[in-house]
């Protein structure tokens, strides 16, 4: 564990700790920053765990679900994806999130809101969100690399392993089902696309689409690994 992720752990808690809301962009922009730099090394995590025979295995889920630390403000993980997998569009309701690619290379695929309909049929919650169609990106272990989301924008997507298998480390504040004032608790909800009429072209150039809401695609499950927690964190917790 190097010196590195002790300060990205550490410029999380300021950013995201409510007492620091007046400086939450400069904040923000500072843990960004550090985020852009860290590596599979500054994790500590075992090369294996992105290794392609690891995913050659035949009991081996497409992904692989690594929790590192989690409190009221913010949580921070690691996803691994089989090559060319795709972690199934969904949203991150009301959060800030930032993405490093420390292993491999991602594409994401992206979404911003517009607008949305809540309803109900036949006892099921069902939900449409207009949304715009970002451009892609396609990110890797380059220094400097960072996708970022916000309660407003880009706060839909979907990840897919490119070229092998990819690692990324992720931070998103709040967590899902903390009890936000207000909304409440929020849980992750997966999409499918629906085409508008004329590919949903606009007079500004942009795409438009229509995402509803499904249930959990099957084909999406995660093996899990764990992490071994730094000593700084044990104290971090010890504090709260």
């Amino acid at each position: 564990m190097t010196t590195l992720f002790a300060r990205v752990f550490r410029q999380a808690k300021v950013t995201f700790e409510q007492t620091n809301a007046e400086r939450f962009l400069s904040n923000l922009q500072n843990l960004r920053a550090l985020v852009e730099e860290l590596t599979m090394m500054d994790l500590n995590l075992d090369p294996t765990v992105v290794a392609q025979e690891t995913f050659q295995q035949p009991t081996k889920a497409p992904c692989t679900f690594i929790d590192i630390f989690e409190n009221n403000n913010f949580t921070m993980s690691v996803f691994v994806l089989r090559e060319n997998y795709t972690m199934p569009l969904h949203d991150h309701p009301l959060m800030h999130g930032l993405l490093r690619v420390v292993a491999g290379s991602v594409k994401i695929q992206s979404y911003t809101e517009i607008d949305r309909r809540e309803s109900t049929r036949d006892g099921n919650e069902m939900r449409h969100v207009l949304v715009n169609v970002e451009q892609p990106r396609v990110i890797s272990t380059n220094k400097g690399d960072c996708a970022m989301l916000t309660p407003t924008e880009r706060n839909f997507h979907e990840i897919t392993a490119v070229g092998g298998p990819a690692a990324f480390f992720d931070i998103l504040s709040p967590p899902y089902n903390a009890d936000i004032p207000i909304y409440g608790r929020r849980t992750c909800a997966f999409y499918r696309k629906l085409l508008l009429p004329g590919d949903g072209a606009t007079n500004d150039g942009r795409k438009r689409m229509v995402l509803e809401r499904i249930p959990t695609p099957d084909h999406y499950y995660c093996d899990t690994e764990n992490f071994i927690a730094p000593e700084f964190m044990f104290a971090s917790a010890a504090s709260e």
